[in-house]
């Protein structure tokens, strides 16, 4: 049986604003050629491990879009081969919450194919699914899965000692041990390895993490992560594509971007020089980038990282840059630079502590509250998911009318805490 897999598509995404048109269709461009690869490939079953969309961001034909190519990828392999296809999504953390789950657009009724799992299973009730060999379990993403996991630890188990022969469990997590955990990130938001010994699982398939990371086998388990499909931030290096499994043999097949992303580094390297020399530099990367491209006939995009020391104020590098960047991005193949300032002022003689994450913070400081801190930290935990889901994209905040139902659960906390 051939599985294809794919995660982090985020269609729908817009970042960075000022191009986020291209950004918008660089996502549908992978995402297609993802969907060509499985068509080509004549897989019998899609596993896609969570942030199909990126729900703030989305607009409806976003989602008539994925339809229509989910549709598309059915009819194909039904129409040439008369087989089966199922198709099963995980929600991740950019593609809204459990009561307004953006996933939820791409059902129909008539779909029979696709399924979207995990949240039952995620509320400690058991769901699995059985298909042509197969017995799938999915989690959703959860910002406290370490909790969560442990919890519901069995029902996962039991799940999986119902039959089948290969048992896959779709996470959309970091897991410690296998994936590099970015920086900030708090262990409660992660698993690790260890959390699958003796699960019974023979494959995790993980999203969340948007490089592709080889497979590793661990204590029988073997852990795939297949990336995003496309550089979901600039500075994200990849190759990005998708798995393809067929028995034992696990292949990557990579997805060509529609617009090429550089990434260079301009550095003093500790050296304090003046203004003028980090841009005649970064000059110099955008027009060697810009005729680069000219002679390979792509277009592309450029995010350039100055860091060091000026003699002066480093704000100025930006206003010249800036005039730069719109000559070089003009009528050429060089459709988009990202000016990334990290240059210090060598006056400046504060040094500031680097701070934990908020949820650290606030752990230590609910401890105070005594008893009631567990309810406090729920609180805190409902707050981050709604954030995700409602806050404001220009000021990251919520509306009073979203605001005031957990300011009157805090006061209660707190009367309550106070005697």
């Amino acid at each position: 049986m051939k599985i294809g897999v794919f995660s982090d598509t985020h269609i729908g995404r817009n970042i960075p604003r000022e191009v986020g048109d291209l950004r918008r269709n660089a996502y549908r461009h992978a995402f297609t050629q993802a969907i060509n690869i499985f068509i080509e490939e004549e897989v019998e079953c899609v596993v896609h491990a969570g942030d199909l969309f990126e729900k703030r961001s989305m607009v409806s034909e976003d989602s008539v879009f994925v339809k229509e190519e989910l549709q598309r990828l059915v009819n194909s392999l039904h129409g040439e081969h008369g087989g089966e296809v199922s198709i099963f999504l995980v929600r991740g953390n950019h593609d809204g919450t459990i009561d307004n789950n953006a996933l939820d657009f791409v059902k129909h009724p008539l779909a029979k194919y696709l399924k979207v799992v995990g949240e039952a299973a995620i509320r400690g009730e058991e769901e699995s699914y059985f298909f042509n060999g197969i017995r799938l379990i999915g989690l959703p993403y959860h910002p406290y899965i370490s909790r969560v996991f442990k919890n519901i630890r069995n029902m996962i188990q039991r799940g999986f000692e119902k039959g089948g022969g290969i048992k896959i469990l779709v996470i959309h997590n970091f897991i410690q041990g296998y994936h590099e955990i970015p920086p900030g990130v708090p262990p409660h938001n992660c698993l690790t390895v260890r959390d699958f010994d003796e699960l019974g699982v023979d494959i995790v398939l993980a999203g969340h993490y948007h490089e592709r990371a080889n497979p590793m086998e661990n204590n029988g388990t073997l852990f795939l992560t297949p990336g995003a499909t496309e550089a979901v931030d600039l500075s994200d290096e990849g190759p990005f594509g998708v798995y393809v499994l067929e028995g034992e043999r696990v292949r990557f097949i990579p997805i060509k971007p529609l617009h090429e992303i550089r990434n260079v580094k301009v550095d003093s390297k500790g050296a304090v020089k003046p203004c003028e020399w980090f841009i005649e530099q970064s000059v110099r990367e955008m027009e060697a980038y810009s005729s680069d491209l000219q002679t390979r006939g792509i277009d592309g995009v450029l995010r350039i990282v100055l860091s060091g020391y000026a003699e002066n104020d480093p704000h100025n590098i930006d206003m010249c840059l800036r005039r730069e960047i719109v000559k070089k991005t003009v009528s050429t193949r060089l459709l988009h630079v990202d000016l990334v300032n990290r240059v210090e002022d060598v006056r400046q003689k504060a040094v500031f502590t680097r701070l934990g994450s908020g949820i650290d913070y606030a752990m230590e400081i609910l401890k105070s509250l005594g008893e009631a801190s567990d309810e406090a930290m729920k609180i805190v935990e409902e707050l981050s998911i709604t954030l995700d889901e409602k806050a404001s994209q220009r000021t990251g905040l919520l509306t009073d009318s979203d605001r005031s139902r957990f300011v009157k659960r805090w006061i209660q906390i707190l009367e309550k805490a106070g005697g």
